[in-house]
């Protein structure tokens, strides 16, 4: 009984003692950016957002063609994806 006892006892001295793996990380710096992933697009002039405009309307139609070629050729769906990315780098 006694060693359940002292048991016990480490376990609730553990959980009241402070430890700092619980404790909050710092907080980030209030000078850091706030932009998100892809700043380019906020802070870009507009000739290069209507130019990354074009390219990504231009891969997603690929992508699409792409997609549908899997389909016809039915491709199974495990596979389609190697196959999709395969034919968008050609």
């Amino acid at each position: 009984m006694k060693p359940f006892a002292v048991l016990i006892a480490l376990g609730l001295i553990a959980a009241a003692a402070p430890v700092a793996s619980r404790a909050q990380g710092q907080a980030p710096s209030p000078t850091a950016p706030v932009t998100g992933m892809n700043p380019d697009r906020t802070i870009a002039d507009p000739a290069t957002r209507k130019t990354i405009r074009a390219r990504l309307n231009a891969l997603r139609e690929k992508r699409a063609a792409c997609r549908k070629q899997a389909r016809q050729q039915k491709i199974p769906l495990l596979k389609r994806r190697a196959y999709v990315r395969a034919c968008i780098r050609s």
